[in-house]
């Protein structure tokens, strides 16, 4: 096993739900009806975009949620690890979006979840992925270059008869970059940092049409992270040599 590969060791910083349908129509006539019930149903809902074919409305400056023609998501910016607020969320927005457009069936239905772990430097973080053997590196001379691997990525799709799973790991640095404003120079000093991090990406999804009978929202959330987690901590341990 590879300690520093280790499911456990990576935070949760995104979760999404997403389902899409055909093209609803509807949406032009009912996009007010569906914000209103919405605004009723949270507390500190703010509008963040507003057109003809998509509407994205902020709660509590945490979860982005997005009605448009064929597709609408509830995102979760902050999730704790147990999802409890996300899932108690989520039904309530979907429902009423599958209600007030008159979703009969989807044609797709996501879930993604995004992990991190931060290192200290980009070869730590490239290191991570590379010595689990997840993937072939080249250890000699190539393009005429003696280098080394840097910011790898490795990507598949597992796909099955009526779901699939997108699955990415990948090395990355961030740069973060805060301008002070103008007349503050003298009281707050710039902020120029780099995180260096290895993302685990995942997103479960069907690949065949449901129905909407068939889809009880907080009961396919909690059964699609069950398997996640469950699963992530084994791939995680795989031995990939």
């Amino acid at each position: 096993m590879n300690s520093s590969l280790d499911f456990s060791q990576f935070k949760l910083t995104s979760a999404t739900i997403e389902i899409r349908y055909d093209n609803a129509y509807i949406l032009w006539d009912r996009a007010g009806l569906i914000w209103s019930e919405a605004n009723l149903a949270w507390f500190g809902l703010k509008a963040n975009q507003a057109e003809p074919n998509v509407t994205r409305f902020v709660i509590n400056d945490r979860f982005d949620v997005m009605v448009s023609l064929d597709r609408s998501h509830l995102i979760d910016n902050k999730p704790t690890s147990s999802l409890k607020e996300f899932i108690e969320h989520a039904p309530t927005f979907l429902n009423l979006v599958m209600d007030s457009l008159n979703i009969n069936k989807l044609e797709r239905i996501g879930f993604r979840l995004i992990y991190k772990k931060y290192f200290k430097d980009k070869d730590t973080a490239a290191g991570t992925i590379i010595d689990s053997k997840i993937m072939t590196v080249p250890t000699n001379k190539i393009f005429n270059i003696q280098g080394k691997v840097l910011l790898p990525s490795y990507s598949f799709v597992w796909e099955g008869e009526s779901t699939a799973a997108q699955i990415m790991l990948k090395a990355v640095d961030r740069k973060i970059d805060f301008k002070v404003p103008v007349g503050l120079e003298d009281e707050i000093p710039p902020v120029h940092l780099t995180k260096y991090e290895v993302i685990y990406d995942i997103d479960y999804y069907t690949i065949k049409t449901v129905s909407r009978g068939q889809f009880n929202v907080k009961d396919w959330i909690e059964q699609a992270y069950h398997l996640i987690k469950r699963d992530s901590k084994n791939f995680m341990v795989l031995d990939h040599g």
